[in-house]
């Protein structure tokens, strides 16, 4: 009866540390790759909060008409009734104030629908309390002030330099492999236990007869080099080479997509300031003013109801545009935001 024992121990001369940074750069490049998730769930966040603030700004404005269609109603139907208003007006009035009114249900369901995508995108349950303090004008008024400048900021986004923790990882895994391709050394022991005899027996020394066997122990030290000859890892360093050059290719490509991104969004925000701004010192205030000199104009009897009513849905239309326009300067300045890389 044979036992035997043996132990095997890779010395790993010159594997380990190649191994170990291998193991290092692929948990960089994920912690990047996490970063940059993050960075773009940040940007979605932020997008969808902009919808959320110019739905309830549409709600608002509508409201408002509601509120003064259905004055402009009642006021109607009290002059029709005293007869110092025909009955067509107390009609017109009434019509645009139904209509107003289903405007709003629109405009509150969309508020609602808002609310509830960005609490479904922060992780919220659809119950949980949601408040925006800001405003969609006094997000976008003010100047924008980035915190990084644009070659800083393209050394920091997440995405350029989970590219470069790639081609990092790609260099390790070919040092990795052209390693494991080397000679390398293993120290074995083992040990041995032999037990063996016949069936015939014997005498000991005192003459007394006892089994023919023997039991015997060996213990052994030695060494195994692994020395390749002709299989040096050739395909697994072929294979992180080619990886090297697609990182280097990914790397350029984003580089180029960030810049262009960047400055693109730049141009947007720029312009849509402007266009923010020629709503807000002009445009509102001369539609506002062209309601009310033909409001004036009706209560004089100069013009009827219609033209009254046609005025106030182009103011309306005007709101709805700027409503539209600091929706779009909110986007931009949230498109650079995600351009530099910002994570609140």
């Amino acid at each position: 009866m044979n036992t035997i024992v043996g132990v095997e121990w890779p010395l790993d001369l010159f594997r380990r540390s190649a191994r170990v940074d291998v193991a290092r750069r692929a948990a960089d490049m994920t912690s990047l790759s996490v970063r940059d998730r993050e960075r773009l769930l940040a940007a979605a966040i932020r997008e969808q909060a902009g919808r959320l603030l110019a739905a309830r700004r549409i709600l608002e404005v509508t409201n408002e008409a509601l509120g003064a269609a259905r004055r402009m109603r009642d006021l109607l139907d009290r002059r029709v009734t005293e007869g110092g208003a025909a009955q067509l007006d107390a009609n017109l009035a009434a019509l645009e104030a139904l209509r107003m009114e289903a405007d709003a249900a629109l405009a509150a369901g969309e508020a609602e629908a808002a609310t509830i995508e960005l609490k479904a995108l922060a992780g919220l349950p659809p119950d949980a309390p949601l408040a925006i303090r800001d405003s969609l004008e006094s997000l976008v008024r003010p100047a924008f002030v980035p915190r990084l400048t644009a070659a800083a900021a393209m050394e920091a986004r997440p995405d350029l330099r989970e590219a470069l923790a790639r081609m990092t990882l790609a260099n390790a895994q070919a040092e990795d492999a052209r390693r494991s391709g080397g000679f390398d050394m293993t120290v074995v022991g083992s040990y041995t236990r032999a037990r063996a005899g016949f069936d015939q027996l014997g005498f000991d020394a005192r003459g007394v007869r006892v089994p023919i066997e023997g039991l015997f122990h060996t213990v052994t030290v030695g060494a195994k080099v692994t020395l390749p000859l002709f299989h040096r890892n050739q395909g697994a360093l072929a294979s992180a080479l080619a990886d090297r050059g697609r990182a280097e290719a990914m790397f350029d490509a984003r580089q180029r997509a960030a810049r262009a991104e960047l400055d693109a969004a730049v141009a947007r925000d720029r312009e849509a300031q402007r266009a923010v701004e020629l709503y807000a010192s002009r445009v509102r205030d001369l539609a506002r003013q062209n309601v009310d000199v033909v409001l004036e104009a009706y209560d004089l009897g100069r013009f009827p109801l219609s033209d009254l009513l046609t005025q106030q849905r182009r103011y309306l239309e005007v709101e709805a545009a700027y409503t539209e326009v600091l929706s779009r300067a909110y986007q931009t300045r949230a498109a650079v935001g995600r351009a530099l890389g910002e994570i609140p």
